[in-house]
């Protein structure tokens, strides 16, 4: 019986040493991918889709976490002037937008991602007054600027060409907290092509 046990020890002892020394081997083996800490990417739907020029900056920590910053400015003047015509009450026009993300997938070249982000977004909102100048009724049209900020969070899939082209899909939600002129809630929507380095 003390033999069988012995033994026994020995076989985990070794067992133990081996699965030690395979995972050191496996982390030494990492893509050249997780060297390149920087990201820049340009937001091509929202360019060609909402006339936005969306620019990014993302720093990765480690192979986990990653931080960032995407600044969004609105530039067609025929929105601006559609936005007195239109039904709708806000408009949006830039956005600066900081995020944490957290890599659920391991693979260097393709991964999903979860997002929580704030939303630091300004723009204009209008209100339709009825007035009455005693013969008739006619609406007129008042515009005031708002900003405010929202939390919300995204999730996302990077895949990644030649170990540092990037295309970088986002989708995503936020609630604005302060203005009651806001929008109630801001999309997180775009699609990335980017450079790591």
């Amino acid at each position: 019986m003390k033999r069988i046990s012995c033994l026994l020890g020995l076989f985990l002892s070794l067992s133990t040493f081996a699965q030690s020394n395979d995972s050191g081997a496996t982390d030494t083996i990492t893509s050249p991918i997780f060297s390149k800490k920087n990201e820049i990417k340009v937001d091509v739907l929202n360019l060609i889709g909402n006339g936005r020029l969306g620019i990014s900056y993302e720093r990765f920590l480690n192979k986990d976490f990653s931080v960032g910053i995407t600044g969004l400015a609105f530039n067609k003047s025929n929105k601006k002037e559609d936005f007195l015509k239109d039904d709708t009450r806000t408009m949006i026009e830039y956005q600066v937008i900081p995020y944490v993300r957290y890599a659920m997938s391991k693979s260097a070249t393709n991964l999903y991602y979860l997002e929580a982000f704030s939303n630091i977004n300004g723009g204009q909102y209008k209100e339709l007054k009825t007035l009455n100048n005693g013969a008739a009724d006619y609406v007129v049209v008042t515009k005031k600027d708002y900003n405010d900020i929202a939390l919300g969070a995204a999730v996302g899939y990077k895949l990644y060409f030649k170990e540092s082209f990037v295309i970088d899909l986002t989708v995503g939600i936020g609630k604005n907290l302060f203005n009651s002129d806001s929008p109630s809630t801001v999309s997180r929507l775009g699609l990335n092509l980017g450079y790591r380095f």
